[in-house]
């Protein structure tokens, strides 16, 4: 007898569409009159969802069934164009650095601690929750910085920093625009070139140990600059380490010589804050230009 071919399982998709395709068709009921049906075809999103959220069964800001997320919909959409925006201007987020901002973010608002960070179960249902998200396998690094400097990803860049420097009136404020940069310095030298016979290859006396320290910078764009704060190998911070320091330079340790969160966290607050101007009424906003390496993204 001839084998019964197996049946085909059908498995539907759970929620294709986006929180921001369900509250635009949410307003557009309420402050348009159009039929619920209308929008749910345009937006498409259910039409039973729509109606659920309209009549008040359910949350208008549930986006998952199940337990309310740690961020309301607006926090989660304000990260959301955070991400596209860095994607667009040539600054994309791996997946450990939207965990890691996010957690920094949940704690800020004092709904984590720092023991109880963010794990890969809630970026998966991040990611469910905005499928306009999605997850692109990144180029090699020499293609990468080929393209970083094209035109388009310059005009982006250029274009996002004229509509901050528009919305924070800032185009004749010089003094109020810093930025600030790492730089890691390696101990051991790089010897010149000296003479020699044709044909021979001199040795060159250098150090054996190779220490890495990190140089933490910063100024504005009126020329003023902030002193220098060192970050040196080690697990205890000794002032002779500062021998020597220009006036105002300070510094920390941690175990590799690269700056981490809580040195940067401590560089911000005890640091910085005293070499920049103080928020005024008349101007209440410093603007602050920061790589793109995730452990400035404390706050």
């Amino acid at each position: 007898m001839p084998k019964t071919p197996p049946r085909k399982k059908f498995t539907k998709e759970y929620r294709k569409y986006s929180p921001s395709q369900l509250n635009n068709a949410c307003q557009l009921v309420k402050e348009q009159g159009i039929p619920i049906r209308t929008a749910a075809h345009r937006y498409e999103v259910p039409e039973a969802t729509l109606r659920h959220r309209l009549s008040g069964y359910v949350n208008p800001e549930a986006v998952k069934s199940g337990p309310a997320p740690l961020f309301n919909e607006e926090e989660e959409a304000d990260l959301v164009n955070h991400l596209k925006l860095m994607a667009r201007v040539g600054y994309g987020y791996s997946r450990s650095e939207v965990i890691d901002i996010a957690t920094n973010y949940v704690i800020y608002k004092g709904l984590r601690d720092i023991e109880h960070p963010l794990s890969t179960k809630w970026y998966k249902n991040f990611m469910a929750r905005w499928p306009d998200l999605k997850i692109i396998k990144p180029r090699s690094l020499e293609m990468q910085r080929a393209k970083a400097t094209s035109e388009v990803n310059v005009q982006n860049y250029y274009s996002e920093l004229h509509k901050i420097l528009e919305k924070y009136d800032l185009h004749d404020k010089r003094e109020r625009i810093y930025n600030v940069d790492e730089k890691g310095i390696f101990t051991n030298h790089k010897s010149p070139y000296v003479i020699a016979a044709t044909g021979s290859t001199p040795p060159a006396i250098t150090s054996g140990d190779k220490h890495l320290v990190t140089v933490l910078g910063c100024g504005n764009a009126q020329g003023h600059s902030v002193p220098p704060f060192f970050v040196f190998p080690g697990n205890r911070m000794r002032q002779e380490l500062l021998e020597n320091k220009s006036t105002g330079a300070d510094g920390n340790v941690s175990e590799s010589g690269l700056s981490n969160t809580e040195i940067f966290r401590n560089y911000m607050e005890n640091h910085l804050l005293k070499y920049i101007p103080q928020r005024t009424s008349d101007v209440p906003v410093l603007f602050l230009l920061m790589d793109t390496n995730p452990i400035y993204h404390w706050n």
